[in-house]
């Protein structure tokens, strides 16, 4: 797992993917708990990645109230 807002990567726990950058982290996909071990090692990964992005935060010196995220410019697709 990488750590968050250092390094632009990605991870994933099984669908859910984690995507790091400087400003922001991506989290997307599908994730699935279920009541046994595996259940509880998913969970654990999962609770691991959002205390360390907790701690990230937390650690921040003047942390702004809100990042302005800029708009994605549409690319015509070459292909069509």
């Amino acid at each position: 797992m990488f750590k968050p807002f250092e390094t632009d990567e990605s991870s994933a726990i099984y669908d859910l993917t984690l995507e790091n950058g400087a400003d922001r982290i991506n989290i997307y996909g599908n994730l699935q708990v279920t009541k046994d071990q595996d259940g509880l090692k998913t969970a654990k990964a999962l609770q691991a990645f959002v205390n360390d992005l907790v701690i990230a935060l937390e650690q921040t010196t003047e942390l702004p109230e809100k990042i302005k995220i800029q708009d994605q410019k549409e690319v015509e697709n070459p292909f069509l």
